[in-house]
């Protein structure tokens, strides 16, 4: 069991992790910089010492860095609800927990009832100095374009709150804030294009040099034959005529099927696949943060036995996320690098375990009008569950709205045909 990490703010290395951190972002992120336009800005300043949530899509690993970055710009402080994991992970994991907490990070066990996490939420609510970073998408989708479905537990937070509020007779507004994220590349990347598919050609079809197709056709080949290994190892046996998007389907319903039958997870088939995905992270967190104190010593090794089998699926469960929330006309969609990239990312994390090509972005901001949940307490008090879900439904619907004002430039957008 990780124990709670709380927040332990500490403004002086707030200020100097503002002053010394841009050039590091730059080179590990691959954030060249941010841009805010002066809206996004007007509402920031307007919930910067407010009981508030801002509430951003998390497309990439570099979006906390993007909000910290965010709060420099406005000189602004937030705080950061964090997954328990990001505590955990790398080889410097006690200087690491050290900063995040000192800039105002908390640790929560996703897809547990975390009662540290949400007590320290709801007291920073309360208090309303500044506002609290929360990832409602509940983790990381690699979808720069599109907001997989939020997760209700925001909203949930903040009326709980309200509810606070009201009992100490101090209710005050309390907001949720809409942001969205794009990355645009800087230049035109199209020579780190041709690279990387060099190199995954190299990788799974070295007989078949494939430098004389179009770009795009050779993006399908390798993703075509990605495929072919990943049904040949679940065992899947395809019509020669089957679309590349009821290939990907197929796959996903298996490798979904198999881990809920393992973990004795009863779900609707018709359940959106990306809801499924998070239940399944979810009950793996749960189990591998379990609370063992009280456990006995035979009890807590048939923990730790099961907890290394949930670990495995872990694999499964990134090759979910990675590749398979792909379909065939992604790219074509919208002719932009930024998309062709996003594949190529996803197919590099496939073949490699890790993304090989890095170029520099621009991280485009855009805030959405606050929406003050104390104006609809009373109706939360009547019916709260339906309300919740209104709520959440607004908040993704203004994301993705706020996500598709960020065009791409001209520059950027694709010049090659495409096949019919």
């Amino acid at each position: 069991m990780l124990d709670f990490r709380p927040p332990k703010l500490n403004p002086l290395i707030v200020r100097l992790t503002k002053a010394l951190t841009p050039p590091i972002i730059k080179k590990h992120q691959k954030v060249s910089e941010i841009s805010v336009d002066d809206k996004s800005r007007q509402i920031l300043s307007s919930v910067r010492n407010e009981s508030a949530v801002l509430v951003p899509n998390h497309s990439d690993y570099a979006d906390a860095f993007v909000m910290f970055l965010l709060s420099r710009e406005i000189d602004a402080t937030f705080n950061y609800m964090t997954a328990s994991e990001i505590f955990l992970e790398g080889r410097f994991r006690a200087w690491k927990s050290f900063l995040i907490q000192r800039l105002g990070g908390y640790s929560i066990i996703r897809g547990s009832v975390d009662r540290d996490a949400f007590r320290t939420t709801r007291q920073l609510l309360q208090a309303g100095e500044r506002p609290i970073v929360i990832f409602a998408e509940g983790g990381l989708t690699r979808q720069n374009d599109t907001v997989t479905p939020f997760e209700s537990g925001v909203v949930q937070l903040c009326f709980w709150a309200l509810d606070d509020l009201r009992k100490a007779d101090q209710l005050k507004p309390v907001y949720a804030v809409p942001v969205g994220i794009k990355y645009i590349y800087d230049q035109n990347i199209w020579s780190d294009i041709e690279l990387a598919l060099s190199r995954l050609e190299l990788e799974i079809l070295p007989e078949k040099p494939l430098t004389d197709l179009q770009p795009y056709e050779r993006l399908r080949l390798i993703g075509t034959k990605i495929m072919e290994v990943l049904e040949k190892e679940f065992r899947i046996k395809v019509d020669s005529e089957t679309t590349l998007d009821l290939r990907i389907n197929t796959l996903r319903e298996e490798i979904l099927q198999r881990i809920e039958t393992f973990m004795e997870i009863k779900v609707d088939l018709e359940t959106d696949f990306r809801k499924r995905i998070r239940l399944l992270k979810n009950t793996i967190d749960a189990e591998l943060f379990k609370e063992t104190e009280e456990l006995s010593e035979y009890e807590r090794k048939v923990h730790r036995q099961r907890s290394e089998i949930f670990r495995q699926f872990y694999i499964d469960i990134e090759r979910l996320t990675n590749f398979i929330t792909i379909y065939e006309d992604y790219v074509i969609e919208e002719r932009s690098q930024e998309r062709f990239m996003d594949v190529i990312k996803r197919l590099e994390n496939e073949v490699f375990g890790q993304t090989k090509t890095q170029s520099l972005r621009t991280a485009q901001i855009r805030v959405g009008q606050p929406k003050n949940l104390t104006e609809i307490y009373d109706s939360y008090c009547q019916n709260k569950r339906e309300v919740v879900q209104e709520v959440t439904l607004d908040l993704e619907s203004s994301v993705q709205d706020l996500i598709n004002t960020m065009t791409v430039p001209i520059e950027g957008q694709m010049d090659f045909s495409f096949p019919a």
